[in-house]
């Protein structure tokens, strides 16, 4: 009789032994996805899921990617308290929690270059969000973040590169479209087998840009020269190269470059004549004020006549004629009408 009470006690025991470790396995493998985060699994071969809804993981050989040998997806955005960049993690690596929710990608800023050679500098910002279809490429990427920015890159370089300059400030919004369409066919390309490429698990939603003028390299380098010199005896004089500097500062209509000329080309398409004359008045005057920069920059009295500065026949020239015929006297003793 007391055997046969120890042994069911015993059996009890193991029963609510063995309830215990299948409550500990639930509740230690209970997961719970939402639409805004979900949970990465592999096992020994790998990459196995993207998880959805509630549920446990009843195979013991699956786990949940998390820990410090979880891949770390991130990327650049700007930081809302200080707008500097900063890199976003979109995977916890205590929970292995995966953000769903739409990201802005804010890359550094980087060079294109439009069809008639024409160098700007791009500030991008790209809205995105991963897809929990395509989790299998954001868990075989060595740098998430680097794979999208160098996207982003080559997808507004591509853009900007198919138009001339005049085209790329007047279609600012069909270049942002064609990045956006660019992002998703590489995304639809690379999910597929035996295309090149691979895919990098996101959906790409919109994209914006800014974009300035490069400055020219050569004038650049000319600006960067030191303004004085100093000797062996410690004593500070004038660089050499100061005009060349004042040269680069202010370029004659002679120093201006391929690319300088065809934004002045620019800007006479399509004039009329009474805004072409006005346009070249201005470089007129302009072309004045540097012959008078370089004369004073020398610190010595020169005196040329406008046939000498290169100014016969024209705006200044007929000037002085008018004026010099106005003052010459008439026969009468008068002044010459």
């Amino acid at each position: 009789m007391n055997l046969t009470l120890i042994l069911f006690v015993l059996g009890w025991v193991a029963l609510g032994v063995i309830l215990a470790a299948i409550l500990f396995y639930v509740v230690t493998r209970y997961y719970e996805a939402r639409t805004d985060r979900t949970f990465m699994t592999h096992d020994e071969r790998g990459f196995k899921r993207a998880l959805a809804g509630k549920g446990v993981l009843w195979d013991y050989e699956e786990s949940i990617v998390k820990g410090p040998t979880a891949p770390k997806v991130e990327f650049v955005a700007l930081d809302p308290a200080t707008g500097a960049r900063r890199n976003v993690g979109l995977l916890d690596p205590r929970t292995g929690s995966v953000n769903l929710r739409p990201q802005y990608c804010v890359p550094r800023p980087f060079s294109a270059t439009t069809m008639d050679g024409h160098k700007v500098i791009v500030e991008a910002r790209v809205q995105f969000s991963l897809n929990r279809n395509l989790l299998k490429y954001v868990y075989q990427l060595e740098d998430f973040g680097l794979a999208l920015e160098t996207r982003i890159q080559s997808a507004f370089r591509a853009e900007i590169g198919g138009r001339r300059d005049e085209e790329l400030r007047s279609a600012l919004h069909d270049v942002e479209a064609g990045v956006v369409k660019r992002l998703r066919q590489g995304e639809r390309d690379g999910d597929e087998e035996g295309e090149e490429g691979i895919a990098l698990g996101a959906v790409f939603h919109t994209a914006s840009f800014t974009y300035v003028e490069a400055d020219d390299p050569e004038a650049a380098q000319m600006v960067a020269l030191p303004a004085v010199a100093v000797s062996a005896d410690g004593t500070a004089a004038p660089a050499p190269l100061d005009r060349a500097r004042l040269a680069a500062r202010h370029p004659g209509l002679l120093g201006l470059n391929a690319q300088q000329l065809d934004k002045l080309a620019d800007v006479f398409k399509g004039r009329d004549s009474a805004s072409m004359d006005a346009i070249l008045s201005i470089m007129e005057m302009q072309t004045r004020q540097q012959i008078a920069e370089a004369l004073a920059a020398s610190g010595q009295l020169v005196v040329l006549t406008p046939q000498e500065l290169g100014l016969f026949g024209a705006m200044a020239q007929r000037e002085a004629l008018a004026r010099t015929a106005g003052a010459r006297p008439s026969p009468n003793g008068g002044a010459a009408a």
